[in-house]
């Protein structure tokens, strides 16, 4: 796997480094402690991590419903995964463009402009321990490929306008759309199950896909307060049972006044 980081993207050496040292955190703690190699190209770092995938994702029959080329798209997944999205964006890794730059050889790039241009070698690969298995990342890998799928399905409902077709004044609930709009840090699985869940399924009737799509784009506001502990794909379970359990048991979202007051008033209170 491949990241490059280009020191164009930066506005100082210090914050580039600075996010090198998380980068590096952030793939040591998925990928069991590893050290990859990091090289610096003259422009910026490359980081190569080998890794021990034992059989082409084509083999996996989880991920031929959502993408062709699995293989190929989990290389860009996780340089942008890794890099905590900090990667060159305009690097997009795949079997006929994965080109490393030889340590000690010399940037032409660089040469031409005048800078120092030999490929240096920052941190060696640390061979000693066995290659890392991926499979923390097929995990988040595959979170990722269903999410992308029901956002283009929403999308593509927007579109059609089957959502807002089914939409009246007497099916919106101005507090649940007050928590839409809003970012908490705290108190989202609570909102999940006892609000949202039931106001799409059995206020506003909308279909599980639908009504996963808006509350995970409302987690993914929620998440730049705070992070989704103790992970995205956790929180996408969550919210598929809770969707089950508001579709089997009919229940409405709790009463504003009443309900809501006495079992978390800290969110009545940010609510009202």
């Amino acid at each position: 796997m491949f990241i490059d980081l280009d020191a164009k993207r930066f506005d100082s050496n210090a914050s580039l480094q600075r996010v090198l040292k998380r980068i590096l955190k952030n793939v040591a703690s998925l990928l069991y402690g590893v050290k990859p190699l990091v090289l610096w190209s003259g422009h910026g770092y490359h980081i190569i991590i080998p890794v021990n995938a034992k059989e082409a994702l084509e083999n996996f029959t989880d991920f031929m419903e959502y993408t062709t080329k699995p293989s190929q798209e989990f290389l860009q997944f996780a340089e942008r995964f890794l890099s905590l999205n900090k990667a060159d964006m305009a690097n997009n890794p795949g079997f006929k463009s994965c080109l490393l730059r030889v340590p000690y050889t010399f940037n032409s790039e660089c040469v031409n402009e005048g800078i120092d241009a030999e490929v240096k070698i920052v941190q060696q690969w640390e061979g000693s321990k066995p290659l890392p298995e991926i499979d923390n990342l097929r995990i988040e890998f595959q979170t990722f490929l269903v999410d992308k799928k029901l956002k283009t399905e929403l999308n593509e409902n927007k579109r059609k306008k089957f959502s807002t077709s089914r939409i009246s004044t007497n099916n919106i609930l101005p507090y649940a759309e007050r928590l839409l709009h809003m970012s908490i840090p705290d108190y989202r699985k609570f909102a999940i199950s006892l609000i949202l869940a039931p106001y799409f399924i059995n206020i506003q009737h909308l279909s599980d896909t639908e009504t996963f799509c808006r509350i995970n784009e409302w987690l993914l506001k929620c998440s730049k307060v705070k992070n989704l502990e103790p992970s995205v794909a956790y929180f996408d379970d969550y919210t598929r049972k809770a969707i089950e359990r508001a579709r089997s048991s009919g229940i409405k979202p709790l009463r504003f006044q009443g309900t809501l007051k006495v079992k978390n008033k800290t969110l009545y209170e940010m609510l009202r």
